[in-house]
C-alpha cells in the first residue's frame, strides 16, 4: 500500500469517526444505552450502520488509533481486530504513518 493510500484511508476513517462523535453526542442527551454508529472503514462509500452501546464506544475513543467497524469491514494491510462482537469489529491501527495520521486527526486530543 502506498503511503498516499494509507493517508487517504486514515483520512476517510477519521472523517467517519468525527460523524460518530455527534451521533455519541446524541445519543448521550437522550440518556441512551445504545445507538446506531456509521462504520467507521476506511471504504469512502460504506453506508453500514453498527447498533453498539455507548460504553463499547467510550472504550474504542480512549484510544486514538482505534475504530468501530462493521465485521469484516477490516483490511488487514493496516490494521487488526482487537474486540469482535456479534456485528461489530473494533480495530487497531497497526502502520505508523496510520497511527500517526488517526492521532493527529483525534477529536478528542485536538
Amino acid at each position: 500500500m502506498r503511503s498516499s493510500d494509507e493517508v487517504r484511508a486514515a483520512e476517510t476513517e477519521a472523517l467517519f469517526r468525527e460523524v460518530n462523535e455527534r451521533i455519541a453526542e446524541s445519543a448521550q442527551r437522550f440518556e441512551a444505552d445504545e445507538t446506531e454508529f456509521v462504520c467507521e472503514c476506511a471504504d469512502a462509500s460504506c453506508t453500514h450502520r453498527v447498533s453498539a452501546p455507548l460504553d463499547l464506544y467510550e472504550e474504542v475513543r480512549a484510544e486514538p488509533t482505534r475504530f468501530l467497524l462493521a465485521r469484516g469491514h477490516h483490511d488487514e494491510r493496516f490494521e487488526q481486530v482487537v474486540v469482535e462482537r456479534e456485528e461489530v469489529a473494533v480495530v487497531e491501527k497497526m502502520t505508523r504513518l496510520m497511527r500517526e495520521t488517526v492521532q493527529r486527526l483525534d477529536p478528542r486530543t485536538a
